[in-house]
């Protein structure tokens, strides 16, 4: 059976709005108040900035704003990580997970469908 390449696109756009809807639920809700000494608040508004970005990338002709906040939401699931690494991690690796994915094939595959 030969793959569906002419769903690629829609693939594509379904995990930009997953991602969209996801960084909307985990981050965007529970935003820290503007506490700027806070570490989560710059993970919260990074995410929020690069998921809107990957969105926005989607309509552009050119890759490069795709494949940078592809690199971005893929490297911050990475820093929570390696910044959570003590605590126990088995119950939100998969919080890291779906993250990390969209961002790395996004980066690979900037709007190349």
């Amino acid at each position: 059976m030969k793959p569906f390449k002419s769903g690629s696109i829609v693939a594509a756009w379904l995990l930009r709005m997953t991602i969209l809807w996801f960084v909307y639920e985990h981050y965007f809700k529970g935003f820290p108040g503007f506490d700027l000494k806070s570490f989560s608040f710059y993970i919260h508004a990074a995410y929020l900035v690069f998921a809107v970005m990957l969105v926005a990338g989607g309509f552009m002709q050119k890759p490069s704003l795709t494949v940078l906040s592809g690199l971005f939401i893929f490297i911050l699931p990475i820093v929570q990580l390696i910044h959570a690494f003590p605590k126990d991690l088995k119950p939100v690796v998969l919080l890291y997970l779906l993250p990390l994915s969209v961002g790395f094939y996004f980066f690979t595959a900037g709007n190349d469908n």
